[in-house]
């Protein structure tokens, strides 16, 4: 079965939803010679004016792609690095998110945000942070963050599709990742998250490249007898509680992973919201970044950012096994 990277499968998507609505418009820096991570790859050759090379000014490409939305089109946005989108806040959160709230308009507003995000290893402070918690706390935007190389693409289709401003942050770490060409992708559905392996004792909710450190920890603690179950949460707003519940009633424990740090993080939400759903406490813990800096260090940042290790660790300690041993904490009932 022929194979494509999730950078190819994403521009493909971009290439066939734009084939099937003449009123999506691409726009950003240097989208002409393929944007920040090459996504846009020879879209202008076959698009020509509906793909908008811009200048360097995030709040002109922000305020002009809401009056396109208006406008009837359904325009997408290249962010060059995730990070930047803090330059745009105002846009995102105070215009978009709240346009048809603030007017008494209640017709669609369709645009999507996407863009690269997180650590490589040497990017340095502005250019390797993971930004979905900035944006998870402002009510009418969709956030998606796709961890399983397989959903990429689906999910940037369910997002170009969506009437709701949607922020669809691509992890740097996925780009390279090969996937089979099945020819039977189809938008996704967002708001649902993914059981990406079965398990028993704990459950383990990631989102972005963190689902594959989850994935990667799960299966080195399997061969110590400890079965985690791993969802990618896929869209962090909004978000699969249920799912995460469903769970949580077969294996009692809570690990949240994410690459930000964890203070005031969605891994802190999550935790607060299912015990309110349960009407209990539960055991749990949070993996994430070290409360500081990235580093331009590629050896230093690596040791800030959470990884397989740290994940397979905490939950050694979240299941009471120290290194080794069983676990004497049950499900919950």
């Amino acid at each position: 079965m022929p194979e494509r990277t999730v950078l190819t499968a994403l521009n493909d998507t971009l290439r066939e939803e734009m084939r099937a609505d003449p009123s999506i418009l691409v726009l950003g820096e240097t989208v002409w010679s393929g944007g920040a991570a090459g996504v846009t790859r020879d879209l202008i050759d076959e698009f020509g004016e509906r793909v908008i090379e811009t200048p360097v000014s995030e709040n002109a490409i922000f305020q002009a792609a809401l009056g396109l939305a208006i406008a009837g089109y359904r325009p997408i946005i290249e962010i060059y690095s995730a990070d930047f989108l803090l330059a745009v806040a105002n846009e995102v959160i105070n215009d978009m998110a709240k346009w048809r709230a603030q007017q008494g308009r209640p017709a669609h507003l369709p645009i999507t945000i996407r863009g690269p995000m997180g650590a490589t290893g040497g990017l340095g402070p502005e250019h390797s942070q993971c930004v979905e918690r900035y944006f998870y706390h402002a009510p009418g935007l969709e956030v998606v963050v796709p961890g399983s190389p397989a959903t990429c693409a689906p999910l940037l289709a369910a997002s170009i599709r969506s009437n709701e401003p949607t922020l669809f942050l691509e992890h740097r770490r996925l780009y390279p990742a090969a996937l089979p060409v099945t020819g039977e992708e189809g938008p996704a559905q967002l708001g649902r998250g993914e059981i990406v392996r079965k398990g028993s004792e704990a459950t383990v909710v990631a989102w972005g490249w963190m689902v594959s450190e989850s994935l990667t920890a799960a299966d080195r603690a399997a061969e110590q007898g400890l079965d985690l179950e791993v969802i990618d949460l896929q869209t962090v707003a909004p978000m699969d509680l249920e799912l995460v519940v469903e769970s949580l009633n077969r294996t009692g424990r809570l690990l949240t992973v994410e690459e930000a740090p964890k203070r005031g993080g969605i891994g802190g939400e999550i935790v607060a919201s299912v015990s309110e759903r349960l009407g209990r406490a539960i055991p749990m813990m949070r993996v994430g970044m070290e409360d500081c800096i990235h580093s331009y260090h590629p050896v230093i940042e690596a040791e800030m950012l959470p990884d397989s290790s740290d994940i397979e660790k905490a939950a050694y300690n979240l299941c009471n096994r120290g290194s080794l041993g069983r676990s004497e904490v049950g499900p919950l009932e």
